[in-house]
């Protein structure tokens, strides 16, 4: 999360008093279909993720539409004979999320892959949702499989080729 210290400690006490505070605001609400800790852990859920995604944007690393592919071969762990045998399916890979994707996709795409942006923040500065998030990124995903296995480099199930 890129988040320690003090920091992680004063975002954990924020996060739990507000989710104490909708708690007690809902409890009324609560109509024992669950257990009471299973409807409670989503108020702690909720507000544990707004607070994350709020704090990486008072506080960006990255640029949202900045592009590292550079850095992708490293991200995955691949050693150096590896990394010589992956760019070229990198290259493939960054042409069709250049000529394939939408841009919505593509900004979906490039954020959460390439620069390792948690969701959460992705949801609250492309003023979303969770689930639209995830749709854009299975639909653009499906779009780079289909690509890169017309291209010759993966299979149709998605495994890459030898």
């Amino acid at each position: 999360m890129r988040i320690t210290g003090p920091e992680l400690d004063d975002l954990a006490h924020q996060a739990a008093a507000d989710a104490l505070v909708a708690i007690i605001g809902k409890l009324g609400q609560f109509r024992g279909e669950s257990r009471f800790t299973t409807w409670a852990y989503k108020f702690v859920m909720f507000e544990v993720s707004v607070k994350v995604g709020r704090h990486f944007w008072r506080h960006p690393d990255v640029p949202l539409d900045a592009e590292d592919w550079e850095r992708l071969p490293e991200r995955f762990g691949f050693d150096p004979e590896q990394e010589a045998e992956w760019r070229d399916l990198l290259a493939a890979l960054h042409r069709a999320v250049a000529e394939k994707l939408t841009a919505r996709q593509r900004r979906i795409f490039v954020a959460i892959v390439l620069n390792n942006v948690p969701l959460d923040a992705l949801v609250i500065e492309l003023a979303s949702n969770r689930n639209a998030i995830y749709q854009a990124l299975f639909d653009a995903r499906r779009k780079l499989r289909a690509a890169l296995a017309a291209a010759g480099y993966i299979d149709e199930d998605g495994w890459r080729r030898s």
